[in-house]
């Protein structure tokens, strides 16, 4: 029987709901909750329970259709959709629970996780990652969701799975928090701009603050790779200011100076001669540094496109684990995730040997309105082959007329100077979403020694595909 308790919403979380999870296009896995009072809120009572879901297909997907689909969909792709999840993953069926309200057991949402194979320092584990979680409107408080990810917490270990994780919303956290989850790490947005036209326009329409927000920190950017190009005194003090307060080195004062009339220039008149002339020799100069860089690392590479999994993937797999935390990466499991369900069209960006052929790394991507979004990465070495792999994948995406590069990550904290150094930009996220965190949930009886590696932000290198479908 599940158990039944009065729960009251937790001070600051009556807006957690909003977006517990992320559907890979911006959509929320939970509404926002409706407004009620604490008095509102200790009328109900919501109690949860571990089902089968075969048993209760019908439900699930209206469920689904109702709380988590992302704009309108058809039946058919409900019906897809909830095979792929339900029954399709290599790693097994999804564990799901119930929630319920009052004695009638009126049925209020559901939760799930899916299991995934992850390897934490070379040892195998089953883990299940949070998804497909929502609440019914006339639910949305704290004390419904609370009920189904408590005892889905506390079933875990008996559904088969040695740990859970998931993706939230800083919001909503309070609410995973009583349930035993830890928090492990923020996520970031980062984006590499691969078309200037595009990010003068861009600039352009935005506030003057905005504007000068942003083009300092691009010549800050620019003028620190200048200063570190040439190891003399003389040459740094063009670019460096001597203390802090002091006036701006001169060419980083003219950069500045000639950045801002380009974008006042493009907020008058975006077309007119001097912003396409700076928008080309932006592009060109991209375009010639990403070159440079991969001639400097001796990159000897060749590179395609394809739009499933082979057998390469399963070698590349077989051979690499460049983190201490490595989710499951077969050509089996890549398809389901990212080719058999065919709402998004995914594809897979590949650098293979140029001598033996063999894969060295991959970037799984989508594009929409013509900016490009990696939902995965994987490389031989988290080193100069995952370097090798951006910088040629960028200039791929140039190639094809894409103006920008994104990608949602959660890395160790080291790693940002690395994607900095290779042009990349971090970004807030979307105000409807809020920054999201990576959450582990171990039960006390943990191997001690893996839990030290799991709930180390310096472990986790999690892609945007790996922590929600």
């Amino acid at each position: 029987m599940p158990s039944a308790e009065r729960l009251v919403t937790p001070p600051g979380a009556i807006d957690a709901l909003a977006a517990f999870g992320h559907d890979g296009r911006g959509a929320s896995l939970c509404r926002a909750p409706r407004q009620e009072s604490a008095p509102e809120a200790m009328e109900k009572v919501y109690s949860a329970a571990r089902i089968q879901p075969e048993e209760h297909k019908d439900v699930l997907a209206q469920l689904w259709k109702e709380n988590l689909a992302h704009g309108e969909v058809s039946q058919d792709f409900v019906e897809r959709r909830m095979r792929w999840f339900q029954e399709q993953n290599p790693a097994g069926t999804p564990r799901t629970w119930m929630g319920f309200h009052g004695p009638e057991r009126e049925i209020i949402g559901s939760g799930s996780f899916y299991p995934r194979d992850l390897y934490v320092n070379g040892r195998k584990l089953k883990a299940g990652v949070l998804g497909d979680f929502g609440v019914t409107k006339a639910h949305r408080i704290a004390g419904a969701a609370m009920s189904i990810q408590r005892e889905l917490a506390k079933g875990c270990r008996d559904a088969g799975v040695d740990f859970l994780f998931g993706f939230p919303n800083k919001a909503s956290f309070p609410i995973f928090q009583r349930a035993g989850y830890k928090k492990i790490a923020d996520s970031v947005i980062w984006v590499r701009p691969l078309m200037a036209a595009y990010k003068l326009n861009e600039l352009a329409a935005s506030s003057a603050g905005e504007q000068r927000s942003t083009v300092s920190a691009v010549v800050q950017r620019v003028a620190e790779r200048a200063a570190s190009a040439v190891p003399h005194p003389r040459w740094r003090a063009l670019w460096e200011t001597a203390a802090p307060g002091d006036p701006p080195a001169p060419l980083a004062q003219a950069l500045s100076t000639a950045a801002e009339r380009v974008v006042q220039r493009a907020t008058v008149k975006p077309d007119n001669l001097l912003v396409r002339a700076a928008g080309s020799a932006i592009d060109a100069s991209m375009a010639l540094r990403d070159t440079a860089t991969l001639l400097a690392k001796g990159s000897r590479v060749r590179t395609e496109i394809v739009d499933a999994a082979d057998h390469r993937f399963d070698g590349l797999w077989s051979r690499a684990k460049p983190w201490p935390i490595a989710g499951e990466r077969s050509a089996q499991f890549l398809n389901w995730r990212y080719a058999q369900l065919g709402k998004i069209r995914y594809r897979f960006f590949c650098m293979l040997d140029r001598h033996d052929g063999r894969l060295l790394g991959y970037a799984v991507y989508a594009v929409r309105n013509n900016k490009v979004e990696i939902s995965d990465l994987f490389c031989e070495d988290n080193g100069p082959t995952l370097d090798a792999l951006l910088l040629e994948f960028c200039q791929a995406m140039r190639r094809e007329g894409h103006v920008s590069v994104g990608m949602l990550l959660v890395t160790p904290p080291a790693f940002s100077a690395r994607l900095r150094a290779l042009g990349f930009f971090s970004r807030p996220h979307p105000p409807g979403v809020g920054s999201r965190w990576l959450i582990v949930h171990l039960d006390p009886g943990f191997p001690e020694e893996l839990r030290r590696v799991l709930l180390d932000a310096d472990s986790w290198f999690m892609t945007d595909g790996e922590l929600d479908v």
